[in-house]
């Protein structure tokens, strides 16, 4: 589904982390964010270090360290931090990597283009704060 979708496990790991930290006051650790996700400490940091070189995020090492937010979690759209991780969101007319379809009819195109619009107008209304404020409903 992530084909069809775009979002990638890191891009979602991100959307997550990144609301946990808005939820604990703006920061957190990697390994305590790694731990309420359920995912690996080294797989979220990488993450995290990648969002913090394209200015999503800031870092403070050692005792009592963590990621910071680098601008408030209204500030911080879904879309940009996808595109931060894995550039623009993928385009798709095809269920298939590649079209089979001759046709520009195709039920499937059709979907997949009308999905995309809404994913994508989705994604750049959304913010880290939307998406922290659905954890405590």
């Amino acid at each position: 589904m992530d084909r069809v979708v775009g979002i990638s496990d890191r891009a979602n790991a991100a959307f997550h982390t990144l609301a946990v930290a808005s939820l604990s006051g703006g920061s957190i650790a990697a390994g305590e964010a790694a731990r309420r996700l359920g995912l690996s400490p080294t797989y979220l940091t990488k993450i995290l270090g990648t969002l913090g070189s394209k200015g999503l995020l800031e870092s403070a090492r050692g005792i009592g360290g963590g990621f910071s937010l680098a601008k408030s979690p209204e500030a911080i759209t879904l879309m940009e931090v996808l595109v931060a991780l894995d550039g623009p969101l993928p385009s798709r007319s095809c269920l298939f990597k590649k079209a089979v379809c001759d046709s520009g009819t195709c039920l499937f195109k059709v979907l997949c283009q009308d999905f995309e619009a809404r994913l994508r107008q989705a994604l750049e209304h959304s913010t880290i704060a939307d998406l922290a404020a659905s954890f405590s409903n």
